[in-house]
């Protein structure tokens, strides 16, 4: 993954490298994982991020190559530039470059072969850039998160008036739609592609169901608005939708198609700041009035995604047909000011919609997608009796009509359900200015704001509106209000904390009169008891120093908050008690590069707090080895630990000499220096010392690990070929917890498989391994060193399934599989993939195929490539899934079929349930060092039974083994003995040379069978 700066992060398995771009080997990287993703950020590109003008997602690896941006996919970046000044920067080398004049935007690709120089261009940059630009974004990508549903919101009552949205114009931003549809047909008149895609046409059946939720005049189904005009802008496809896309569809949509409503199915998580789609939101709607429904999110927690977080937003989440909150809806408050989001509800549960290639067919779906065109075509229709209405005024009268669902706070609900009869019906609405408060603590004692209600009356009778509150902190003005005819009326409406404990604290105002309903939401967030905080650097030479990072976290929590820091000094709010602060500078001195990191603690009490944190305390650290024939490899890795929070570092400096601690005594805090040791004279090296320095309680005061190779773990280890020659790639790393493997980095590099390297460890220190061959990666969960001789093997046959990660769960009833463990090799407690291999999964209930996946690019730190996910029907059920895949590799001749069918009886849960699957396993004995058994020979085979993690126990009931000499043509029952906690076969092999192929069936007291095929097992010659 090519960086903006030009650097390349290598991926190996979840573990990485870093390689520096063309004149940056003096340049350092911080890498770290936070909230499961890694984010990798050169030390001359951190000031800009925390000034804000780089937008973070530009370092964070993971979701780079979840968005399919690595270099493997695409040779530029995508970004997204603003300039305060009203003139965006012009990149060296740019691509593309498109004007967005309605949005004060330029959309352009950066070709990662002159990136370097670009980076060089603007960081010379660094001030010139933080001037002339106020922000550059990645182009980043968004996915997409009726039949008695219309009834449910009213829309068959409004149809009867007449009301069907006639005359107004919808625009549905999507993928797509199926124009051979007919509930679509005529229904569409006007459309443009966005996408990277070549036509307008639906790939995913998304945008075809979304459209027709909105306005689909079919027969049986029918849309909300079904009068209504569709203009349809595809803004992406299979990988999802590009921002740059997105956002010139919303122009589009709002300028020139002149769209009233704009329906927006499609999220992304929520960062602080303002995003360029919620900022187009919000800047579209006041220029244009258009009105911008967008899906909440289907997280089913807070805060909701983005856009819907966006001010101007009418954000939509999703009930059942009961109007019971749907788990998987996103809730409140919006991050940052706690405000309420979403704004309404609307069925998003097993919508029935047109379903795009099937000739007219049609298809349920479940989700906040499916929610929001519910609520769009409510505008319509509602846009339809008032055309001259802005978005914000039916927004209002939407949000003002909705009817709330029992139990269900204004955090999950905003006002309620949708009811556009209602809204029809009512003539008056109510528009709310500074409903919302937030009392920062240490503010006046009378923690109060005063806002008002302005209630409009378009009836041309005056209507007598009675007014009461819900929530601990409002209060009104009066409690009856007149309105006259064709006329406004306003209350004041106190928000008043005084002597409330922090916290959220969301309410409603509603007004009625007769059978008309206005609901508001009004209320406060009080902030705890925080302060301001002042932190000042001193650099090693005495003067103030802008720290590369700073990080303040809580070991709690983890929560961690990054300071801004200007000559050496930064001032931040904290609420009140025990935080840590991580700094490091790195310096240039005497022409010498100088790093010196600190862990500071922070008390924040009624003083606020001051810290210094003194660079010139540091010590400088350093590893020796008594071996001669090591010598140390340039760089080293880094980490800190404590409680909740954790940071990692991998740099190209050298540990012995440019590497410096600030000694400190913390109870919780630890310590990991990790260095390699390669042959001075032999590549690649026969042997490597892994060699870590970890303390505990503290950053020692002698920081400097004198190893021993006698005192150390050694492991001599066998690395086979899988019957033919190859090269491999040895991994290690240091496990971080709740992330197996996204720690290995290469220990050497082309290996001749067979082969041989000794291992030596630092005992007491848990380690991961791995092994990269070709496409394939197999690593273990991490094993203990201990001291003495040890040996290992690894890429032994069988490879095939296992269960050292989780398979898959049921949560409720949505259903998931993960087909990435299902190249493992042959050895106890590793798992393995092969990014080569294809094929699909597939899962049936009563001989019915409710789901079907193909399964491809399967790689353990992009899993979502090789993942089937299904909705399953309510309560219990017999099920049959099945897993396939295929390879036809260089690196591999073997194991070129792997099929697993599992069958198991599954039911509705209230929590994630591991699903009941199992793995057989083999351990064949004899094999030479290219997993060969010699033909006519015996091969000792032990047999175990893998089952998913966290699934409910089970016993074997009844285990039969076949083996095949003509690639599963015919097959013969080999007899089990069984041995310990597994069995043991004995195979006689061919006389020939070839291939063994093995197939087992399992069955268990839990009533889960498994009839799993490995073609090709082992060699034979």
């Amino acid at each position: 993954m090519t960086l903006i700066t030009g650097d390349r992060v290598v991926m190996t398995g979840r573990g990485h490298r870093v390689e520096p771009g063309p004149g940056r080997q003096d340049v350092g990287f911080r890498s770290q994982m936070l909230k499961g993703h890694l984010y990798v950020v050169p030390s001359d590109a951190q000031p800009l991020l925390t000034q804000g003008v780089l937008d973070r997602r530009l370092f964070d690896v993971t979701q780079l190559l979840e968005w399919r941006y690595g270099d493997a996919d695409r040779g530029d970046i995508p970004l997204i530039t603003q300039s305060g000044t009203g003139q965006a920067p012009a990149l060296r080398s740019a691509q593309d470059v498109k004007g967005l004049a309605g949005l004060g935007m330029t959309t352009l690709s950066l070709p990662k072969s002159g990136a370097a120089q670009a980076w060089k261009d603007m960081a010379g940059g660094a001030r010139t850039l933080a001037a002339g630009t106020a922000k550059i974004w990645l182009d980043g990508r968004l996915s997409y998160t009726l039949d008695r549903s219309t009834e449910q919101i009213g829309a068959t009552g409004a149809w009867k008036q007449g009301m069907t949205g006639e005359g107004i114009t919808v625009a549905v931003l999507d993928f797509g739609y199926d124009p051979d549809h007919p509930d679509l047909k005529g229904m569409v008149t006007q459309t443009r592609n966005f996408s990277e895609e070549p036509d307008i046409r639906d790939n995913l059946g998304h945008g075809t169901h979304v459209a027709s939720t909105v306005a689909g005049n079919g027969e049986k189904y029918r849309g909300v608005a079904p009068g209504a005009r569709l203009a349809v802008g595809k803004v992406g496809g299979a990988a999802g939708a590009s921002e740059s896309a997105i956002v010139a569809g919303m122009e589009w949509a709002a300028l020139e198609a002149k769209a009233k409503i704009v329906n927006f199915s499609m999220a992304a998580p929520d960062e602080p700041g303002i995003d360029p789609v919620e900022q187009a939101v919000n800047t579209l709607s006041a220029k244009a009035g258009t009105l911008f429904v967008v899906a909440a999110g289907n997280s089913g927690r807070s805060p909701v995604s983005s856009p819907a977080s966006a001010d101007a937003a009418l954000t939509v989440g999703a009930v059942d047909r009961r109007d019971r909150m749907a788990a998987f809806s996103s809730t409140g408050p919006r991050a940052g000011d706690h405000a309420v989001k979403p704004d309404i509800t609307a069925p998003g549960v097993g919508i029935v919609a047109a379903a795009a290639g099937t000739d007219g067919g049609h298809v349920e779906m479940s989700g906040t997608s499916m929610a929001s065109p519910h609520v769009a075509g409510a505008a319509a229709i509602l846009a339809q009796r008032h055309p001259d209405w802005t978005g914000q005024r039916l927004k209002a009268a939407l949000t003002g009509s909705a009817v709330p669902s029992p139990g269900t706070t204004p955090y999950q609900q905003g006002t309620g359900r949708v009811d556009v009869a209602r809204a029809l019906r009512q003539q008056v609405t109510a528009q709310a200015t500074d409903a919302w408060a937030a009392f920062p603590w240490g503010g006046p004692k009378e923690r109060a704001k005063t806002g008002t209600i302005t209630y409009t009356n378009s009836g041309d009778t005056p209507v007598s509106l009675d007014l009461t509150r819900e929530g601990e902190v409002l209060e009104l003005g009066v409690r009856k209000l007149d309105v006259p005819a064709g006329g406004q009326a306003s209350v004041t409406l106190t928000i008043d904390a005084t002597g409330r404990a922090p916290g959220d604290y969301a309410g409603t105002v509603t007004a009625t009169a007769g059978d008309t309903v206005i609901r508001t939401v009004a209320g406060a967030y009080v902030e705890p008891e925080s302060y301001d905080v002042t932190i000042t650097v001193v650099g090693r030479q005495g003067q103030p120093a802008d720290p590369w990072m700073a990080q303040i976290y809580d070991p709690a929590t983890g929560t961690v908050i990054e300071p801004v820091f200007h000559d050496g000094t930064a001032t931040v709010r904290l609420p009140k008690g025990d935080w840590d602060v991580y700094t490091e500078a790195v310096e240039k001195i005497d022409g010498k590069w100088a790093d010196t990191a600190a862990d500071s603690p922070l008390r924040v009490d009624g003083d606020g707090g001051r810290l210094t944190v003194d660079m010139r305390q540091g010590r400088a650290t350093g590893v020796t080895l008594d071996d001669p024939s090591a010598e140390i490899r340039r760089g080293f890795e880094f980490g800190l630990a404590h409680g909740a929070w954790s940071f990692n570092m991998i740099t190209s400096l050298n540990p012995n000499a440019e590497f410096f601690v600030v000694p400190a005594r913390r109870p919780g805090l630890t310590y990991t220096l990790r260095t390699l040791w390669l042959s001075r004279d032999v590549s690649p090296s026969p042997y490597v010392y892994d060699l870590v320095d970890r303390r505990t309680d503290g950053i020692p005061d002698d920081p400097i690990y004198r190893a021993r190779r006698k005192e150390l773990a050694k492991i001599s280890t066998t690395y086979r070929a899988s019957g033919v020659a190859a090269t491999g790639m040895p991994l290690a790393g240091l496990p971080f917890p709740g992330f197996p493997g996204s720690s290995l980095t290469p220990l050497v590099y082309d290996l001749p498989l067979p082969g041989t390297l000794v291992r030596y460890r630092t005992p007491g220190v848990t380690y991961e391994s791995g092994l990269q061959v070709g496409t394939s990666l197999t690593f273990d969960g991490g094993r203990l060193a201990k001291r003495g001789e040890s040996g290992e093997v690894w890429n032994a046959a069988v490879t095939g399934p296992s269960f050292l990660l989780p398979g898959g769960n049921r949560t409720g009833d949505e259903l998931t599989f993960s087909g990435v463990g299902l190249f493992a090799d042959g050895r106890p407690g590793r798992t393995g993939s092969d990014a080569s291999a294809t094929g699909a999964a597939t899962l049936a209930r009563d001989g019915r195929t409710l789901a079907r996946a193909d399964l491809a690019g399967c790689e353990i730190y992009r899993p979502e490539g090789c993942e089937l996910r299904a909705d399953l029907p309510a309560g219990a059920g017999a099920y049959t899934l099945t897993a396939s895949m295929r390879r036809q590799v260089p690196h591999s001749a073997l194991s070129t079929g792997v099929e697993s069918v599992w069958t198991f009886r599954s039911a509705t849960t209230e929590k994630p349930q591991p699903l009941p699957l199992t793995a057989v396993r083999y351990g064949p004995g004899g094999l030479d060092e290219s997993n060969r058994a010699k033909p006519g020979g015996v091969t000792r085979m032990p047999v175990w039974i893998e089952r998913n993690p966290g699934a409910a126990a089970a016993e074997t009931r009844s285990i039969r083994l076949e083996m095949s000499t003509d690639d599963g043509t015919s097959w013969r029952r080999v007899p089990l003995v069984r041995t310990g906690s597994g069995w043991t076969a004995v195979l006689r092999n061919p006389s020939a040379a070839g291939f063994v192929s093995l197939r087992a069936a399992v069955t268990d007291t839990a009533g889960t069978g498994l009839t799993q095929t490995i073609t090709r097992a082992y060699a034979v010659g």
